[in-house]
């Protein structure tokens, strides 16, 4: 399964990019998909230092942590990783959890777009793909929100 999600910020993408190896999510989720279990991110951070090909990728949420390989790394445009193990509830089930992050100049700011790729084991999970496809795009919309906050300029006074 994929899913698929695509946002335009204000920032070009060299502003942005620095969120995608180190931020922290805190904005109020406004989804109630949260409330009903979906592991609400907190933050993502490189926890070698610097980000390259083969280098590890974390992604806390309140409920664990998500910790992955990094697949491609081509700032400030692409970043891909794949996820090399989780204590979240899914890992009983998800075979593989990867993700493409494509960050292209759209005007004066950057569209991202996010492609998660999910594949979960044996015939009786797949019922759970429509709750996994609603549970990643309210991750997306949720991870966007943020940075687009963290990201934006401070208000003039």
């Amino acid at each position: 399964m994929k899913v698929r999600t695509q946002w335009v910020v204000p920032q070009p993408p060299e502003v942005l990019w620095p969120a995608l190896c180190d931020s922290r999510m805190e904005l109020r989720p406004r989804c109630p998909v949260f409330c009903l279990g979906a592991p609400r991110p907190t933050a993502c951070r490189l926890p070698d230092g610097d980000g390259a090909v083969g280098a590890s990728r974390q992604c806390a949420s309140e409920q664990g942590v998500v910790r992955q390989r990094i697949t491609r790394w081509e700032p400030p445009t692409g970043l891909s990783f794949q996820m090399e193990s989780t204590d979240l509830c899914f890992h009983r089930f998800v075979d593989h959890l990867g993700d493409v992050f494509e960050l292209a100049p759209a005007g004066s700011g950057t569209r991202i777009t996010r492609t998660t790729t999910v594949r979960v084991h044996g015939r009786r999970h797949a019922a759970l793909y429509p709750a996994l496809w609603v549970g990643l795009k309210a991750v997306h919309r949720f991870v966007f929100r943020n940075w687009q906050q963290t990201a934006a300029p401070p208000a003039s006074v």
